[in-house]
């Protein structure tokens, strides 16, 4: 009985073959694959993007609003 770790390995190194078979069973298939692959490809671009933006605006003083002046 192997141990989950190895099977959790095992199954993504076998992903890809699997994918593989199922786009060229159907050209409806391979196209859904593409429009999936695509779509949470660029959601990941975006979050990683918008993520890397916070992270770097906790250390640089730009951005956010200033406190209201007395004077006004």
């Amino acid at each position: 009985m192997q141990s989950l770790p190895t099977q959790l390995v095992q199954s993504i190194i076998d992903m890809p073959g699997k994918f593989i078979d199922i786009a060229l069973a159907d050209p409806i298939s391979a196209i859904l694959i593409l429009i999936g692959a695509t779509l949470v490809g660029l959601s990941s671009a975006v979050f990683g993007y918008l993520s890397l933006g916070a992270f770097l605006s906790l250390f640089s003083g730009a951005g956010g609003r200033q406190p209201p002046q007395a004077g006004r």
